[in-house]
């Protein structure tokens, strides 16, 4: 149950719904609903947002305007780097977008990451159309591994509670933190012809990887070992994964439905594997979710009919969604999303390395710049993913795993929640060295440091207070 707050916001017509949503977005993790009010209706106790407080009540919170923040937000223009300002919280320097000459703005901070304006603003994209990490606000200012809206959150909490306005974390199923293991399930089965065709001419006879005999002689007899051994390696690591979840909670598994291109692999959602597994998943509590085509984030008619697809397999509609290759267009996928019947959107995290793409930790709605809008999908921000950092990060199993726990220590601090996104493959040390150590060592810390361990639609149903179910 939220507390009301009054809060008041005078500011440009324009900028208003952006204030009241970072407002919003602010306040409740905090265990508290804004009531937007007059001047005149706010009474003895509540924020006030604008550059003209004079005469209200000393009891008023004041949350001031930054001169530069509505003019800002009237154009899709890059942040001006000399006006960031730095602040400093136990150990941690996080930067501060806006500032008045008194006061730092949090809202108009607050409302820059959460809506993502940089995605909207820089028109660089990598080779799969991916908003990069390098040109990211969070890579010039170094600031990737800190969650900078809840810094903004914990100054505004101080502020509350000096003014004597008790504030109180939301809970996740009464724990302090939330953890969400997920699997994208790219693959069912491993020795497909091409990675045969790799193994046997690129890799032996051409020697494409560059190394000695004797290294090409024994990759050969493992690979050999692995496609003789019996039971496919992919299938064996799902139902692995899902064994080792299931003795902390539940997770959300994520289903590709269909194939458009070459970055997509088939597999029949109706094979007696999926649909033995199936069973289980769902007496367990998982949540089956959508991985929607490589091109499918601009197509909506490619999510309505995958959409479609997984609800004929498993009688429920999905409601969490996931983008293959985190491909997310942000003036079109959420569009997507919303518009098909997604609640859930878990795509938004750095396809390049760890961190916060949006500086949260907490789950926060989507909001629609071009429409001025607040959507209705909540974003559970996705933290870290196997394949960024083995593949693109370069690290060996040790620093992976102290790199994620770093990062959910944080998300523990913070009273948030932790998304990790991991693929079907542990076990499977010939191309994946490591990533099942990672996986296990992983879930078990967060199991053993007090997370409420579930799915995504659990973990944002626990926090919330209400069911986001069908």
């Amino acid at each position: 149950m939220r507390a009301a707050l009054p809060v008041c916001i005078e500011v440009s017509q324009d900028y208003w719904p952006k204030a009241k949503y970072a407002i919003r977005m602010l306040l409740e993790p905090l265990g508290l609903g804004p009531i937007f009010k007059l001047r005149s209706e706010l009474g003895s106790h509540g924020l006030y947002y604008g550059q003209n407080p004079a005469g209200l009540p000393s009891t008023i919170i004041v949350l001031q305007l930054a001169r530069n923040a509505e003019g800002f937000y009237d154009d899709f223009t890059a942040i001006d780097m000399t006006s960031v300002r730095w602040r400093k919280h136990a150990d941690y320097h996080f930067p501060v977008l806006f500032s008045s000459e008194n006061a730092d703005d949090l809202v108009a901070s607050a409302f820059y990451w959460l809506s993502g304006w940089q995605e909207f603003t820089v028109q660089a994209r990598d080779q799969h159309g991916r908003f990069p990490h390098n040109a990211s606000l969070q890579a010039i200012l170094e600031v990737t591994r800190l969650p900078v809206v809840d810094f903004y959150r914990t100054l505004l909490r101080a502020r509350l509670e000096g003014a004597g306005i008790k504030t109180d974390l939301r809970k996740w199923a009464g724990r302090d933190w939330a953890f969400c293991p997920t699997i994208d399930v790219d693959y069912l089965r491993h020795w497909r012809i091409g990675m045969i065709l790799r193994e046997k001419v690129e890799y032996f006879l051409l020697n494409r990887r560059k190394v000695g005999v004797r290294e090409r002689w024994r990759r050969l007899f493992k690979f050999t070992h692995s496609y003789f051994s019996r039971g496919d390696a992919f299938k064996i690591a799902l139902r692995n994964m899902y064994q080792a979840i299931r003795a902390y909670g539940n997770a959300t598994i994520f289903l590709k439905a269909a194939a458009h291109g070459p970055n997509d692999v088939s597999y029949q959602l109706d094979q007696p594997f999926l649909r033995e597994l199936l069973v289980d998943l769902t007496s367990d509590g998982f949540e089956i979710g959508l991985h929607p085509s490589y091109h499918a984030h601009t197509h909506i008619a490619y999510v309505c009919g995958e959409r479609r697809a997984l609800t004929e397999v498993t009688g429920t509609d999905p409601l969490s969604v996931r983008q293959h290759f985190l491909r997310y267009e942000p003036t079109i996928t959420p569009h997507i999303q919303e518009a098909v019947g997604f609640r859930i959107d878990s795509s938004l995290g750095f396809a390049e390395c760890a961190g916060f793409r949006n500086g949260t930790c907490m789950p926060f709605l989507r909001f629609d710049p071009a429409g001025n809008r607040v959507m209705d999908i909540w974003e559970m921000p996705l933290l870290f993913m196997d394949g960024a950092l083995f593949n693109r990060q370069k690290y060996g199993p040790a620093e992976a795993i102290q790199e994620s726990i770093e990062l959910l220590k944080l998300c523990q601090m913070f009273g948030g929640v932790a998304v990790g996104l991991w693929h079907n493959v542990i076990g499977e040390e010939l191309d994946y060295p490591g990533w099942g150590e990672h996986f296990e060592k992983t879930l078990r810390w967060g199991g053993s440091n007090g997370a409420y361990i579930a799915s995504l639609q659990d973990v944002l149903s626990a926090w919330t207070g209400y069911p986001l179910g069908n």
